[in-house]
């Protein structure tokens, strides 16, 4: 598959317009925090087959924020890795770097757009949009969620854009509340994220989260695309597991 869909990073065929209902990321959120996070990518629910694991890390210097997001192999190899810098609590850059494949990309805001660059092979893609400060990397989903919590228990529906690198564009999606739920003995909300129009929902699955129900709400299981490629009858494929985080 040429161009990979990324649970985050979705590549689709159209993009709908923003809604005049997208909430805000304010600069209030907290981006640095856990300045460390690992986490285990199985195959499936049953959590029987590990097939990568990660490690977000991040580190302040004043207003700003770096953050790299690393996926390696059950043997320890890198199988991609993603860099998002954060300045005064409003994203700044992305890139990701598929180790597997050799694609890499880039979504860079400058000026009030956001500049995008993509690589795969020789083929290369270039893209620039206006900037809103609802447009989300996989990096600030959980924190958009938690930022979000009151709507989505009230059963609203909270939208926002997600950066495609591969397709060099953003794309709209929504959250809002599945159901609530127990999660290894404890209460959870289950948020599901879906395109916003209905023909693209027809082709891209949504993504689940589970998320705790008391203290910071922060996401400890989700379901659906993920970013490392998987290898399957020769050909890179993407990747649709399971990720559970490590919170201590």
């Amino acid at each position: 598959m040429t161009h990979k869909i990324r649970p985050l990073l979705l590549a689709l065929f159209i993009a709908p317009l923003l809604s005049s209902t997208v909430r805000a990321v304010g600069p209030g959120i907290d981006y640095l925090n856990p300045t460390t996070l690992t986490g285990t990518i199985y195959a499936d629910a049953s959590l029987k087959q590990e097939l990568f694991t990660f490690r977000r890390t991040a580190t302040a210097s004043g207003s700003a924020i770096h953050v790299v997001r690393e996926f390696n192999l059950p043997n320890g190899k890198l199988a991609a890795r993603e860099h998002v810098e954060y300045e005064g609590g409003q994203l700044k850059s992305f890139t990701l770097e598929e180790l597997q494949t050799g694609a890499k990309g880039s979504a860079v805001v400058e000026s009030g757009k956001m500049n995008f660059d993509y690589t795969q092979g020789a083929a290369k893609k270039t893209g620039s949009e206006k900037f809103f400060s609802e447009i989300l990397v996989s990096d600030m989903v959980g924190p958009y969620i938690a930022a979000h919590w009151d709507a989505l228990t009230a059963g609203e529906t909270v939208k926002c854009r997600l950066v495609s690198v591969s397709r060099a564009e953003t794309v709209g999606f929504k959250f809002f509340k599945e159901s609530d739920g127990t999660w290894r003995g404890q209460p959870v909300v289950i948020v599901t994220l879906q395109p916003s129009s209905f023909i693209i929902a027809k082709f891209v699955d949504p993504l689940h989260f589970i998320i705790e129900k008391a203290g910071a709400h922060r996401v400890l299981q989700y379901s659906g695309r993920t970013t490392p490629s998987i290898l399957k009858n020769g050909k890179w494929q993407d990747l649709d597991a399971v990720t559970v985080f490590d919170w201590k």
